[in-house]
């Protein structure tokens, strides 16, 4: 089945570079428009003897010095990195990175936990999304909750299908990630979790494609009651 999200190849010299100042430039690779789901990552090149302004991140970051030799300052602890050195640094802790030579470039290739990812500099607390998609800071695309009772002994029915459906969704227009979760308290108890690059990816378009007639009609012989939909949009992700 054809699929809305498919494979890419980037390559960094045919994409933009953002001038981060001082002799540094990002080069975004996997970023949510290009698809990413679950993390973010790209390459900060480096001047010799440039370095960016200490800051922090909402969430985790780990980054692996692929070119030349780096200083990191984790909450003023300064470390010196060779190449293939990685850090690994959680969320709201400050920390920054320089190229240890005046004479050589150095590079970084950086991966963030979460397609929220932001980036707050401590000096003046200016705060920006990782993967500006928005002025407004706010995440683009909302999450599709589907809350699901499934009937007694049924639950491996409705995995089955709710697997078997997958391909649907993402071949949809706008699906991003698909996730099902099960109840601790109540095992006949679920939800399913869509990620859509709007509301109406989900309510115009999906619920009136064939395709969501099969979804109902894969789940029909293990769910008898309506399931409890509702749309979410991230406001803050604190970690």
């Amino acid at each position: 089945m054809t699929t809305f999200l498919k494979p890419q190849i980037f390559r960094p010299g045919d994409l933009a570079s953002n001038d981060r100042g001082g002799g540094a430039r990002t080069t975004p690779l996997t970023t949510r428009e290009r698809g990413a789901t679950a993390f973010l990552n790209g390459i900060t090149s480096f001047d010799p003897g440039a370095r960016i302004a200490h800051h922090t991140h909402n969430v985790t970051e780990s980054v692996m010095v692929i070119e030349g030799d780096a200083i990191v300052d984790i909450d003023g602890v300064r470390t010196a990195l060779r190449t293939f050195d990685t850090t690994l640094v959680p969320a709201n802790i400050p920390h920054h990175f320089e190229n240890a030579s005046t004479k050589k470039p150095m590079r970084i290739f950086w991966t963030y936990a979460s397609v929220d990812a932001s980036r707050t500099i401590v000096a003046s607390g200016e705060r920006g999304r990782i993967d500006a998609e928005h002025g407004d800071g706010r995440a683009r695309g909302v999450r599709e909750v589907a809350r699901i009772t499934v009937d007694e002994g049924a639950n491996e029915r409705f995995e089955a299908a709710v697997a078997h459906a997958a391909p649907l969704f993402q071949a949809a227009h706008g699906a991003r990630s698909l996730v099902l979760e099960q109840s601790e308290e109540d095992p006949r108890q679920y939800q399913l979790v869509v990620s859509w690059d709007s509301s109406e990816d989900h309510t115009d378009r999906f619920r009136s494609s064939e395709a969501f007639a099969e979804w109902r009609r894969l789940i029909s012989d293990s769910v008898s009651t309506t399931p409890d939909v509702r749309h979410f949009r991230t406001v803050l992700t604190a970690f």
